[in-house]
This record gives structure tokens, C-alpha cells and sequence, in this order.
């Protein structure tokens, strides 16, 4: 049976994910049930609790810059007494493969990111520190988030029962859909589409309003055109099961043999021919700054992306290319079966963000793991998320945190400039998020949905965990199916290809390897529940 039921919100069962790429479409880049402890017994103070750690800590460089602009860097600094030397180790592909050296060579720092993979590589190896018995002894606000979140714990354990590694928490975001509002407003569309056959319809009727336009194409992107993949039933997932469907990317990716994705690729053939959706989009020759323009030009009314996208429409021309240009985001559809589809989060915890400690500088694993505990303290938390009481936000009559600084002037500072600016999406240290603080700190039209919307329409699905043989040959693989598979679907969509020839076009990715990725992804998950 193809449903996700093994995630459930509040109880979750998750499983997991190393799939360093699968990440949502993004131009830039909490509840209280995501704060790691409320307890006044565990949650010291900063200079009770923290050795003052001094320490090196290689990251990537990216990373690195924006952290030198973060004001409640030094403020961290200074309430816990340390002392860091940030190193920058680089950026993409290269940064992993300069943290094999450096491990290789002996020439790593105290302290630094790497992949899950590499922790538990080196860490058997006995390159880096099992941090279990540290936190146990000098992280009691860490111990009481693992405590809460033993699945958490599951996926730092390596198979010799130690965790050489922490990773941070991602804040719960998905893509969302997004409409130009004012072209809505002026084809008489008042009502929004609750399922994709209305969908469709709004789409016709804006071709209708617009058709002196030759270059108006309601539906328009940027990337990967195959949105809407719930809708059909056609996403990847684990069943209730534990029956992996589709090449597994954490519900972002299809189940090609799913019923449902041969209609998703009939709608979308329909919406082609019609020219309800931007060909050069399908065909993989839309650019990012083309579809930029063709929104705020008001050639594409429709979009699926990131979902700070609408406001970034509106900073970046939006009423200056328009005067009555606005912005709206569309709820997720219902499926064929009238039930509500929700769009993939990205995965909660990146596996590409694992923090180790050297080995050669365990002396200092004790006052590292006392520092780090602060982050995960109710004070650490609140710094991270609101920053400095009085000077970032303040109590409102509720007794809820509120901010007082503008999101639009403190994040639109330039690099090199130092500002109080809150993205947890961005690597700083292995840390929890705190959503709420996360969701509040944006732009006032993405601060107006993004909390409902992700706890309506957002799903997060289970993260599997594989081992680096299983990462290479799956990686090899999958770039050869994805290839394929992609220049197939453009080919069915454009009509270069009937569909009368799906069933071969099945059978030749499961030629290049499409069903070996799955059997891979059924094998580790298996392996992992076994633990």
C-alpha cells in the first residue's frame, strides 16, 4: 500500500536518508516541541556550564564568511568564555574530499564538519571522539534532547555502538505554490483550486485572459518542471510496510512505476499542448533570472518553488514593474482519493553537517561538548533564534518573544557587514532549531503563511542511512537512471516520444539501474531497522 504512514506528527517513527543532494529548489538560502529542554535543574548558566573551550573548527567556507557576520557570534563568545579559530576548509565536493586528506594526513583541526559517512569511517578507525560517554558526563542538555529524540540518537550511532558525530537540526520547510494575485484578481479566478482538475481550470482560464499575450504561459519554473507528485500518488516513500517505492529521496523525488505518475506525465502532456505551462521550462531551457523576469513581467502567473520565493518577487521589482503586482501561496491539492497531499520538508537532520572532534585533541572533547551544551540550554536556544533580549526582541503582552529589529534591513546587509540575522538553515554549529523564531524572522509576507502553511501542507519524510559502499554504487547509479529518466519525460511531455511506449521506457530504466537503487535503498533501510 503506497502511504507514508511510518512518520506521524507528534510520535514520529522516522527512519533515515544520507543523500547529500536532496535539497529543495533555493535562491538564498520552534514549536516548543523542538526545544531541547525546559528544565531549570538542567539548564545551567553560561558560566557555570562552560569550561571556556578553546578549540579549531574547520567548516565550509561559505559558511564561515557569514558566521564573521552574525552578530550573536561574539555575544555567544563572550556569555560561554571561548575562544574559536574558524577554519575555511572550502566549499561543495572539494571540502569533503580535503577532509579525507586532512584526516588522512593527521592535519585536521580540533573540531570540524564532515559527512555522517566520514564520522563513522574514521571514528571506527579511532580518528575522532565517541562523543557518548562526553555528553554523558558534561552535556546534560544535549543528553535530555537525545533522551527525547531517540531516533536522533539511532542515526548518530554507528554499528559498533558508538557516536562520533552531532548534526544539526534543519528547520521544517518545504517548496510552496505561489501565484501572482493581481492577474488572478483581473481573470475573475476569486476561488482557489482545491484539487488539480480545478488547477487546470484556473490555468485555462488565465491562458483565456491573457491570450493577446503570445509569450503568457500561465504555469512556469525553473529546474526539475515535475511538480505536484503527491497529488497523483506518484512520490517516493516508505510504506507502512517498510516497502521502499521509488529511487528513496525523502519524498522529493517519483515512484515511476507508482499508476499514478503515468497520469502525472498525462497532465502534464495536456497542460503542454494546451500551452498552459512555459515549454521552456519542460525542455530545460528556462534559466533562473528568465522565469525571474517572465513572473515580474506577468508572462507566468504560476510557480512551485522555494517558498521565500513570493516575497523575493516582491523586493526584487514587484510593484516597481507593477503597480498592483502581489503575491499569494496556494494550498496544497487534494489527491485523487480527496485527501490532502502535502509537500516534502527538506530532511530534518543533514547528514552532510556532522560534528566531529579530533581524536589527537581529546583533552578538549570535554570543554567542546560543555560549550556546545550551552547552544541546547533554554539561553543558548534564545539566543540562536531571538537574540539579545531588549536589543533584538521583546516580550510581547502575551509573554511570546517578538523581534524589533527589521528582517528587511538587517538581512539585505551586504557581506562583510556585520548584522543581527537568524537563518538556521545556515551551518553554524550541531544544534536544534527553533521553527518558530526561524519562521518569524522573514520578510512580512512569508512570516504571514509560513508557520500554517508547513503545518498544513508540509510532510517530513524518513531519512535512510546507508553505508559509503552503498553511497558510491548508488550514487554511480542513480546519475545514470537520473539522466535518463529526465531527457525520457521531457521527450513524452514534447511529444518527441508517444506515450504508447511507456511500459519500454519502464523497463529500460530498470535496465540502467533503476531498480538496483531501490533494492539498495530497501537493503539499508532493512539493515537499519534491524538495529
Amino acid at each position: 500500500m503506497r502511504s507514508n504512514t511510518n512518520w506521524k506528527s507528534g510520535s514520529r517513527k522516522m527512519m533515515y536518508v544520507a543523500i547529500a543532494g536532496a535539497m529543495l529548489s533555493a535562491t538564498a538560502c520552534s514549536s516548543a516541541e523542538n526545544k531541547p529542554g525546559e528544565s531549570k535543574a538542567v539548564d545551567q548558566t553560561a558560566a557555570d556550564q562552560v569550561a571556556q573551550a578553546k578549540f579549531t573548527y574547520t567548516l565550509p567556507g561559505k559558511f564561515v564568511n557569514w558566521m564573521k557576520d552574525m552578530n550573536w557570534i561574539p555575544v555567544l563568545l563572550k556569555e560561554t568564555g571561548a575562544t574559536i579559530d574558524f577554519v575555511n576548509g572550502g566549499d561543495g565536493d572539494p571540502y569533503y574530499k580535503n577532509i579525507d586528506l586532512k584526516v588522512g594526513s593527521g592535519d585536521f583541526s580540533d573540531a570540524g564538519i564532515v559527512q555522517l559517512s566520514q564520522a563513522e569511517v574514521y571514528g571506527s578507525k579511532g580518528a575522532f571522539v565517541d562523543l557518548l560517554p562526553v555528553i554523558n558526563q558534561y552535556g546534560p542538555n544535549i543528553k535530555k534532547y537525545m533522551d527525547a529524540h531517540p531516533d536522533f540518537v539511532k542515526l548518530l550511532t554507528s554499528s559498533n555502538g558508538k557516536v562520533y558525530s552531532l548534526i544539526p537540526q534543519y528547520p521544517k520547510i518545504s517548496n510552496a505554490t505561489f501565484y501572482r494575485d493581481d492577474m488572478f484578481k483581473k481573470a475573475g479566478i476569486t476561488t482557489e483550486p482545491k484539487t488539480i482538475q480545478e488547477f487546470t481550470e484556473v490555468l485555462r482560464k488565465l491562458k483565456d485572459t491573457y491570450k493577446d499575450n503570445k509569450n503568457f504561459y500561465p504555469f512556469g519554473g525553473r529546474e526539475d518542471f515535475v511538480k505536484f507528485q503527491s497529488a497523483f500518488s506518484a512520490n517516493d516513500l516508505i510504506d507502512a510496510q517498510g516497502k521502499i517505492h521509488g529511487i528513496y529521496n525523502s519524498g522529493q523525488s517519483y515512484d515511476i512505476k507508482a499508476a499514478g505518475f503515468r497520469k502525472l506525465i498525462e497532465w502534464y502532456i495536456g497542460l503542454y499542448n494546451d500551452k498552459l505551462i512555459d515549454p521552456e521550462w519542460v525542455s530545460g531551457l528556462s534559466t533562473e533570472e528568465a522565469w525571474q523576469t517572465k513572473v515580474l513581467n506577468g508572462n507566468v502567473a504560476v510557480g512551485h518553488d522555494f517558498y521565500t520565493r513570493p516575497s523575493w518577487f516582491l523586493i526584487n521589482g514587484g510593484t516597481k514593474t507593477d503597480t498592483n503586482f502581489s503575491m499569494k501561496v496556494m494550498p496544497a491539492f487534494l489527491n485523487e482519493a480527496g485527501k490532502q497531499s502535502k509537500f516534502p520538508t527538506v530532511p530534518e537532520y543533514r547528514v552532510d553537517r556532522a560534528f566531529v572532534i579530533n581524536a589527537k585533541s581529546a583533552d578538549k572533547a570535554p570543554a567542546i561538548i560543555k560549550f556546545l551544551d550551552y547552544l541546547y540550554s533554554d539561553k543558548g536556544q534564545t539566543l540562536v533564534g531571538w537574540g539579545v533580549e531588549g536589543t533584538t526582541f521583546k516580550k510581547n503582552s502575551n509573554g511570546k518573544n517578538e523581534f524589533t529589529i527589521k528582517f528587511d534591513e538587517e538581512s539585505t546587509k551586504p557581506l562583510g557587514t556585520p548584522a543581527w540575522t537568524f537563518f538556521q538553515d545556515r551551518l553554524t554549529f550541531p544544534i536544534p532549531v527553533n521553527n518558530e523564531a526561524f519562521y518569524e524572522f522573514n520578510h512580512s509576507l512569508t512570516r504571514s503563511y509560513a508557520n500554517e502553511y508547513f503545518s498544513k501542507y508540509a510532510e517530513t519524510f524518513p531519512i535512510i542511512k546507508y553505508s559509503t559502499d552503498e553511497l558510491k554504487e548508488r550514487s554511480n547509479l542513480v546519475a545514470k537512471v537520473n539522466e535518463a529518466l529526465k531527457a525520457n519525460l521531457v521527450k513524452f511531455v514534447t511529444g518527441k516520444r508517444p506515450i504508447t511506449e511507456w511500459d519500454a521506457f519502464l523497463k529500460e530504466m530498470d535496465a540502467l539501474g533503476y531498480s538496483k537503487v531501490v533494492e539498495i535503498d530497501q537493503k539499508a533501510y532493512d539493515a537499519m531497522m534491524k538495529k
